[in-house]
């Protein structure tokens, strides 16, 4: 049969190269970092779980022939002053590798502290061995790059292809600790990739099959991991719904929703997961104009056909924030915030998605 070419395109995957699921999976942290050649690391992670002694006990007691000489503590939204600090400190203690415990901030961080010591070294093709274990559903793990704030307050980011970690271990077991309003506000931000991944114009097939099972999967069991928080099968289910609604990274980080909610999350202290919470539905409804046949299909990843109105009635059901005027932030800075944004998308358009999210 003769094919003229017509249907061609390219995928880059760019996830970790090895990822580790279901309760237990901490046992591979040992064998992961032996592969890796690690036995110096430095355990980034946040002063929360910090407090959660055994968990972190739990963590250093998988090490297995490896050391962690350094502990770094980050903050939310990752100040840049706590990964040079970090950087330095982890630099005095000799460290050929890092293990991330946490969100999305301590990930993050770990992300440029392992290319910042790379760089130290003359590394010019990787990063440092990085192993992510993550107690969040926000997936920073599975990204190329990395976001920060700048001294001023103001959120930025990172691009580099080493940024990329080696090595993500699923454990459900050492997410029990992660309070449920956090797990499930980041449950939406998941959500929230996979419909500005399946949004993100030109064709993407591959990440579009992903996507839509990742949303039926989130749909399916974040209001099951609500009803039964310590149900080890259902954080899983949450975890594999978050990994698979972001196969996309690149585009997705840079959808609509994200930007507008990074503009104003590190600005006024809004967690990432509430900034998709508060802004997600309304800027479907800004889209659904310019793609209503992917917002039906949405619709039926989202159950009743109304892809808006189903992401609405989760976070709803969740009990999750729904107005950013609950975060004390008043329509002088949502303008403001639309005329920095403003470019591809008009401020005047921006602002009217803000407004409608007050």
């Amino acid at each position: 049969m003769y094919y003229d070419g017509a249907m061609t395109g390219a995928f880059n995957y760019a996830n970790p190269r090895v990822i580790h699921w279901g309760a237990g999976s901490l046992a591979q942290l040992a064998p992961e970092l032996k592969r890796l050649q690690a036995s110096r690391v430095a355990l980034v992670t946040t002063r929360s779980l910090l407090a959660e002694e055994k968990l972190v006990a739990r963590v250093r007691g998988a090490l297995g022939e490896a050391e962690a000489p350094a502990t770094e503590v980050i903050s939310q939204h990752t100040p840049m002053k706590e990964i040079e600090a970090a950087v330095e400190h982890a630099t005095d203690a000799g460290v050929d590798g890092l293990v991330s415990f946490g969100g999305g901030s301590a990930i993050d961080a770990a992300k440029m502290v392992a290319v910042k010591l790379a760089d130290r070294r003359g590394l010019a093709y990787r990063g440092l061995p990085h192993v992510a274990i993550p107690t969040t559903l926000s997936v920073a793990e599975l990204a190329g790059g990395a976001g920060y704030t700048n001294d001023a307050g103001d959120k930025a980011g990172m691009r580099d292809v080493r940024l990329l970690l080696d090595t993500v271990i699923y454990d459900a077991q050492l997410t029990l600790a992660t309070p449920m309003s956090l797990w499930l506000s980041t449950g939406i931000r998941a959500l929230d990739h996979g419909v500005e991944g399946f949004l993100t114009e030109g064709d993407h097939p591959f990440s579009d099959a992903m996507a839509l099972e990742g949303i039926k999967r989130l749909f399916a069991s974040l209001p099951r991991a609500k009803e039964a928080p310590a149900d080890l099968d259902v954080r899983t289910e949450n975890q594999l719904g978050a990994w698979f609604a972001y196969t996309l990274p690149g585009p997705t980080a840079s959808g609509l929703s994200h930007m507008m909610g990074k503009q104003i999350g590190a600005r006024h202290s809004i967690p990432h997961g509430v900034t998709s919470c508060l802004l997600m539905p309304h800027v479907m409804r800004y889209l659904a104009a310019r793609m209503p046949e992917r917002m039906a299909l949405l619709g039926q990843a989202t159950g009743s056909g109304n892809a808006i109105g189903d992401v609405q009635q989760l976070i709803a059901s969740l009990g999750l924030p729904q107005h950013i005027a609950d975060y004390g932030v008043g329509e002088p800075d949502l303008r403001r915030a639309s005329s920095e944004l403003g470019g591809k998308y008009p401020s005047a358009d921006l602002l009217g998605i803000y407004m409608d999210a007050l």
